[in-house]
């Protein structure tokens, strides 16, 4: 009935209490992505569950920056197919965090949706590298910090910075 934490001393919130709250700040977020989507003639579909709607809002996130981007899914390199995996884990993992929605259904979902049956054995690549780009701390802090921050704001000048940071990861050397 009541949250079990107690080194504060202070009594604790009761659990619905809690769900409110957290329920309130996906509706604040949903309400908010729906909006910049609308503004580029996209909609997050309905859903239920917040593990439901940490998919629909990865798969409309990273295919918004890719049209952004003047790309085609359909037209992208394996290399930037690979930008594209790497930008669904992160927004996937912020998304999850976010919402307490089941991380690995949401990156399973999401990669479904955003890659062809053929690239699907790809993913587990994706996955060990964005375990190697952890290893990359200063990066892997920019581009969190970067989604996170489009999150907390998601207006059409953070998107363009997300675009920004996509082109230039999509970019050969």
């Amino acid at each position: 009935m009541f949250n079990s934490g107690k080194s504060s001393g202070l009594p604790q919130e009761p659990d619905f209490v809690s769900e409110l709250k957290l329920a309130e700040a996906e509706d604040r977020l949903r309400r908010n992505i729906s909006a910049v989507l609308a503004a580029h003639d996209r909609e997050l579909p309905e859903v239920g569950s917040p593990t439901e709607f940490a998919v629909a809002a990865t798969v409309e996130t990273v295919e918004l920056i890719i049209v952004c981007s003047g790309r085609r899914r359909s037209h992208l390199s394996f290399e930037q197919r690979f930008v594209v995996g790497l930008f669904a884990f992160l927004i996937a993992h912020e998304l999850g965090r976010r919402t307490l929605a089941d991380l690995g259904v949401v990156l399973a979902a999401s990669a479904l949706e955003l890659f062809t049956t053929d690239e699907i054995a790809d993913i587990y690549r994706l996955g060990a590298s964005y375990r190697r780009l952890r290893e990359h701390k200063k990066m892997h802090r920019f581009l969190h910090q970067s989604i996170s921050e489009w999150f907390n704001d998601p207006s059409e000048e953070r998107l363009q910075d997300l675009v920004e940071i996509f082109d230039l990861c999509c970019t050969p050397n």
